[in-house]
């Protein structure tokens, strides 16, 4: 059996500079000895959004700093709170480029035996996500450019309700994206798994036929409530992800993925 392909996702660390910027960025910080210290490292690592809690230029200098420390490929994606102008600056895109001005901040990138497809759900100016036609025909055009290799999905915002109301209604997806993407993956088997962050909590879904999970936050998390309460953040312990894909062992099987939650 071969080395599994590994991806670490962290999410949401919110740096910011002055109040509560010490307390984000040594979390930020926790996460990355956390990853640098686990006994398969990975293959690379994706920070799925909210890199800054306020898209100014100084806090995306202060996580490329608070990254340093990591030996492996990072990828980064805009979340609502990220400028993606400022976060382009400092963050490029796989291949060296920056996008244009204005575009949406994503990519695809080719990881040992697995693709990311790393798609903008953001909004700009605003906190709720979207994935438009115009989104979905990229994502299905990327997919129909490798119909065969596993393929890691992510976005900021999650495509499928997590059941905290304010996340899910003011600052969800609306559920016709929802609804498109869900007959989209259905089309597009290669997809193993849909990753987000946003919620500040892990959570399991599935979106036609595929599982959908978020991503804790590496600062602090919202509160375990089902229902209409305010988000307020709540001292929790944080958590990364590992998504693993896992070679058939034995009998003839395509690749499986399973995606486990690590504690930092």
């Amino acid at each position: 059996m071969s080395a599994p392909t590994v991806i670490a996702q962290i999410s949401d660390p919110h740096i910011r500079i002055g109040r509560g910027d010490k307390q984000a960025a040594a979390a930020l910080a926790a996460a990355v000895r956390k990853i640098v210290e686990l006994g398969t490292p990975p293959d690379a690592v994706l920070v799925s959004g909210d890199l800054s809690e306020d898209g100014s230029p100084r806090t995306y200098e202060r996580v490329r700093e608070l990254l340093g420390p990591l030996e492996h490929p990072v990828f980064v994606m805009a979340g609502n709170h990220d400028d993606r102008e400022a976060l382009r600056e400092y963050f490029m895109l796989p291949g060296g480029s920056t996008g244009g001005v204005g575009e949406p901040f994503r990519y695809t990138a080719q990881i040992g035996g697995l693709r990311l497809v790393a798609c903008d759900s953001t909004i700009p100016g605003r906190g709720e996500g979207s994935l438009s036609g115009e989104h979905r025909a990229w994502i299905d055009f990327q997919l129909a450019a490798d119909p065969v290799t596993p393929v890691l999905l992510a976005m900021h915002h999650p495509p499928f309700d997590v059941g905290i109301r304010r996340l899910d209604v003011d600052y969800g997806m609306p559920a016709t994206d929802r609804a498109a993407l869900a007959d989209l993956l259905a089309r597009n088997p290669q997809v193993l798994r849909v990753t987000s962050g946003h919620v500040h909590r892990v959570c399991a879904g599935t979106l036609g036929g595929c599982t959908a999970v978020t991503a804790a936050s590496t600062d602090r998390q919202m509160p375990l409530a089902f229902g209409d309460f305010p988000l307020i953040g709540v001292d929790e312990p944080p958590s990364l992800l590992l998504h693993a894909l896992l070679e058939p062992n034995g009998e003839p099987a395509p690749p499986a993925m399973v995606t486990q939650s690590v504690g930092i």
